[in-house]
């Protein structure tokens, strides 16, 4: 014999009862439907609801997962340019893997505790997200982002990186030979300084000159100045470029820092005009392909433009 299927008013009648409390029997009597068919039939109901409403949770765990995917390859987008900016001082100037070290270690929520050091558990884990997440973000991005930049940055960095290095050697044989063929203004500048490593000294800040140049299209940022405040009245020193503490010479007499400011000034010639100055502008051409390539991979990823393509698009982390 067929089941009879009850028609949607007895339905909605007995699930009325049942939802204040009548007992089966009960809705048998008001409603002349036997209670174990009653039963099943508010029951079927009651799974059909119970997966509808966990569809709906399902979608809005979705939508919110997804969000928080979203936001997490933007950050980290964002971290990615700012890592491949070039340094405001040239003894930041490491190669490219040591640069994306940093952005691979770094918390996109925000920066690691002091405490969490290279090698850690914690850092492990964030360093293995992050790549996760960088690997998210190029296959979201394949068709409108030329990731090729990416390598030829890296490719720009690690040169100019050595070029760094062959400039530190020039500057110091630079300095060397203009400090050996003047030993008096050698041994004034030692006893002003109070230090024997006044050569490498010298040349360190010559190089952090000829790098600030390089960036900012002024090449000469050295002067000699007078404090006048409390602390550094009766002071007088020889600043490479303005700002930067640590190549600073105090040599605490005026006439004594101009002569260094020539001698430096024609060291700075030298390396720039010299028979080394082809390393200046290897240096200066590699700047200008990783500010190029940089620049090419921040407009690329500009969140406006991100969001979208990320919402029409798919990768292995995104929420189902």
């Amino acid at each position: 014999m067929r089941r009879r299927e009850l028609s949607d008013e007895e339905l909605n009648r007995i699930i009325r009862l049942r939802q204040i409390g009548t007992s089966w029997l009960k809705i048998q009597h008001e409603t002349g439907i036997h209670r174990q068919m009653a039963k099943r039939a508010y029951e079927r109901w009651e799974h059909s609801k119970s997966m509808e409403e966990l569809k709906e949770a399902r979608k809005d765990v979705a939508a919110q997962a997804f969000g928080e995917h979203i936001n997490y390859l933007i950050k980290l987008a964002e971290s990615l340019v700012s890592a491949l900016h070039v340094p405001e001082m040239l003894r930041g100037l490491g190669n490219a893997d040591e640069a994306l070290d940093q952005l691979w270690m770094r918390n996109i929520q925000g920066e690691l505790e002091p405490s969490q050091k290279p090698g850690t558990v914690e850092i492990r884990h964030v360093v293995r997200r992050n790549r996760m997440i960088f690997k998210a973000l190029q296959e979201h991005t394949r068709e409108k982002v030329r990731w090729e930049a990416l390598e030829e940055w890296k490719q720009a960095r690690n040169n100019a990186a050595e070029y760094s290095k062959e400039l530190r050697l020039e500057a110091t044989e630079v300095i060397g030979n203009i400090l050996n063929n003047q030993p008096g203004l050698k041994e004034k500048i030692k006893t002003a300084i109070g230090s024997n490593d006044i050569t490498q000294k010298i040349s360190d800040g010559v190089r952090e000159t000829i790098w600030r140049g390089i960036l900012s299209g002024k090449p000469d940022q050295m002067h000699v100045l007078k404090g006048s405040g409390v602390l550094t009245e009766g002071r007088v020193w020889l600043e490479f470029y303005e700002g930067d503490s640590d190549t600073r010479l105090d040599l605490n007499d005026v006439e004594l820092a101009k002569e260094v400011l020539g001698m430096c000034r024609g060291a700075v010639t030298n390396l720039r005009q010299g028979i080394k100055s082809d390393l200046v502008r290897r240096l200066a051409d590699e700047v200008r392909q990783m500010q190029d390539r940089t620049h090419e991979l921040e407009e690329s990823l500009e969140g406006l433009l991100l969001r979208p393509m990320i919402l029409r698009t798919r990768c292995e982390l995104c929420p189902a």
